[in-house]
């Protein structure tokens, strides 16, 4: 199950998983990592880094002003449309 937050002309897809605490549907990257999506996207958005991984096919960037990192890529190769594979803290 994806959320769909669209931004402008941007559709940010976010995965939801159960969350087996509070049995509710909540976004992976909150689960797994304590980010919200807004912030997710506002790193996006602010990315100093990118690189291309290859073996996964997807984009890691990070923002150091958010101090995030964000992992995505696009759907269907559309760059208005970026699903957020995850999203963590950078290590200090």
């Amino acid at each position: 199950m994806y959320e769909i937050i669209k931004v402008l002309n941007t559709k940010f897809y976010f995965k939801k998983d159960l969350n087996p605490l509070t049995d509710e549907y909540e976004y992976h990257i909150w689960i797994r990592h304590l980010v919200e999506p807004i912030d997710a996207i506002i790193a996006y958005l602010n990315k100093d880094e990118q690189i291309y991984n290859k073996i996964y096919k997807r984009y890691e960037a990070d923002s150091k002003e958010n101090n995030l990192s964000v992992w995505y890529f696009y759907r269907n190769g559309n760059q208005n449309e970026i699903v957020i594979i995850t999203a963590f803290k950078m290590e200090q």
